[in-house]
């Protein structure tokens, strides 16, 4: 599998899900200085409701800008080959009867991409799966906090 296409695939969701962010916090803005968000009345919360909604919306958009720069700063140490699990290692696992592949990056845990036709999971050192596997090479047996055990069997 292209690790560089993995890469692309990581930074192009995460900047998708960052302009999508970005316009939902603009509308929410608009919306809580809009006339019509005025309150009525003393019992009218529609204006605080939309600011606080507008306030989350720019913090999530925040958050997105902050991966995509980590991602994007990360370039070249997330596409070289690794022999070992180390961030930007992209890693095929056995999990019982299942295989899966992995990508180790420093943002974008929980992502999902569709990499020609392969679903990688995006992981980050901090996740449960990527605690488990960082550091080990191909052939390395380790077991989920759960309990599961699981098999790496080719690190990239």
């Amino acid at each position: 599998m292209d690790k560089t296409a993995v890469f692309e695939a990581l930074r192009a969701k995460l900047q998708q899900e960052l302009d999508a962010a970005v316009g939902a916090s603009k509308e929410a803005a608009d919306y809580a200085t809009n006339e019509e968000s005025r309150a009525e009345s003393k019992y009218d919360t529609q204006g605080l409701e939309a600011s606080y909604l507008a306030a989350g919306q720019a913090a999530q958009a925040r958050e997105l800008a902050d991966a995509v720069n980590a991602v994007e700063g990360y370039r070249d140490e997330l596409t070289m080959p690794r022999e070992t699990v180390l961030r930007g290692a992209l890693v095929k696992v056995r999990l019982g009867r299942f295989t899966e592949w992995f990508y180790l990056a420093p943002a974008g845990g929980g992502e999902t991409l569709d990499v020609d036709g392969t679903e990688v999971t995006v992981v980050t050192g901090q996740s449960p799966i990527g605690a488990a596997i960082a550091g080990k090479a191909a052939g390395a047996d380790f077991k989920l906090p759960n309990g599961n055990p699981g098999k790496i069997l080719e690190v990239f």
